[in-house]
């Protein structure tokens, strides 16, 4: 075993076993801050300047602190993830979330820590579009008061995304909470992450920032690790590479407990950076009922999404009819990769208007059932809308889900 290996060993351990805390000798070595090392030797040195690298702004932590004060008083805490596949994990015990949360409740929690609380949000293989709409029901029904946002390699570089992070920004910022919002920034083997305008909004909101892209590029350029000693594919860390993304998050906690405490809170900047296509989001699914259920009945069996409704696969084609006042509309729907299932046609109406019919093809060669969002009309000033779901003209006899239906006011 290298000494690589050897230390990622002693981190996971002092990780999971909750040594790391304000009274512990490993916490205790970061009290004075870290210092570039010019020239590393040894896996210590180099993860030292990784963690330096990795912390893109430590922001306004108005909010961070006030939320460490609360786990040391004992007062209940909520830390929420929302993310992608990175942060769902497949080991739910080893993944960056849930290590980086052990550090919060072993270091900052009263006792052994039972009053601060992990929520992991993540959804394999979604962008910002469906977390922004499924923000409300899965992150701030949680009252959170930290939040971390990690969609760096499942976002593209549309004005949609922006406007979809940006979004989730200001959604969570005038909570009643008020969490703390932190983004986290991932990369890709071969280099893609969208943290570049991800920042931008970032810096635009004096946000803290953790850029693991940054760190394990720079291990990477330095020739300490290879990117197998990171992850088994393409993207997502194994658990030696989920324990380095969680070192770096135990670092910035450190910096942030460090840090003395801002007099006041940012201020939300009046302007939007994006347009407001995404903000203030509500979600149907679960006790939703639509006014007509047609030829449809109430369950799916989207990854995620099992609260929706289904069209079996039969020759019935009477529309599944919501009616709803909001400004924007969207539909979840599934990548299905059984042939029965075609495309999804939509009739939108909008104050009593037919303003567009939309078609979403259900199938796609080895999906998943993994949720995509599809949007059904845009509009500044709020209306009523009704939705009718049915199956495209010709394919009637097919399977069918709406996972969900969102909106916005």
């Amino acid at each position: 075993m290298n000494l690589r290996k050897i230390f990622i060993y002693i981190l996971t351990a002092t990780l999971s076993m909750g040594l790391l805390t304000s009274c512990g000798t490993v916490a205790a070595q970061v009290k004075d801050g870290l210092e570039w090392i010019d020239r590393p030797s040894s896996w210590e040195e180099y993860m030292n300047n990784a963690k330096l690298k990795s912390l893109t702004s430590l922001g306004n932590t108005y909010r961070l602190k006030k939320a460490i004060e609360k786990a040391e008083k004992g007062e209940d805490v909520n830390i929420v993830y929302i993310g992608g596949s990175i942060t769902e994990g497949d080991h739910l015990d080893t993944c960056y979330a849930n290590r980086s949360f052990n550090y919060f409740k072993d270091t900052f929690g009263k006792g052994k820590g039972e009053n601060v609380h992990y929520f992991n949000e993540g959804i394999s293989g979604t962008p910002s579009t469906l977390g922004s709409l499924r923000f409300e029901k899965d992150v701030l029904a949680n009252n959170p008061d930290i939040i971390f946002i990690e969609f760096a390699v499942n976002d593209g570089g549309e004005e949609d995304m922006k406007a979809a992070f940006e979004s989730m920004i200001r959604d969570a910022w005038d909570y009643e909470t008020k969490p703390a919002v932190v983004l986290l920034f991932a990369r890709m083997q071969e280099g893609w992450t969208s943290q570049d305008w991800k920042k931008e909004i970032g810096a635009n909101y004096n946000l803290p920032m953790i850029s693991y892209a940054d760190g394990i590029t720079y291990l990477l350029d330095e020739g300490a690790m290879k990117w197998e000693e990171f992850s088994n594919d393409y993207t997502h860390p194994h658990a030696e590479g989920n324990a380095i993304v969680a070192d770096f998050i135990a670092y910035f906690y450190d910096e942030v407990n460090r840090a003395e405490t801002p007099e006041n809170d940012s201020e939300l900047p009046a302007e939007t950076m994006f347009p407001e296509f995404y903000f203030n989001a509500h979600m149907l699914e679960k006790d939703a009922e639509p006014i007509d259920m047609g030829s449809w009945r109430k369950g799916s069996t989207g990854f995620h999404y099992e609260n929706g409704w289904t069209k079996h696969y039969s020759e019935d084609n009477d529309p599944l009819v919501f009616e709803f006042e909001g400004k924007c509309a969207y539909v979840i729907y599934p990548s299905k990769g059984e042939d029965s299932f075609s495309e999804l046609v939509c009739e939108v109406y909008f104050d009593g208007e037919k303003v567009d019919t939309k078609t979403f093809n259900e199938h796609e060669q080895g999906g998943w059932s993994c949720p995509y969002v599809g949007t059904l009309h845009r509009s500044f000033n709020k209306g009523k809308y009704r939705l009718e779901f049915h199956a495209k003209e010709g394919s009637e006899k097919s399977d069918l889900q709406v996972l969900a239906v969102a909106y916005t006011d």
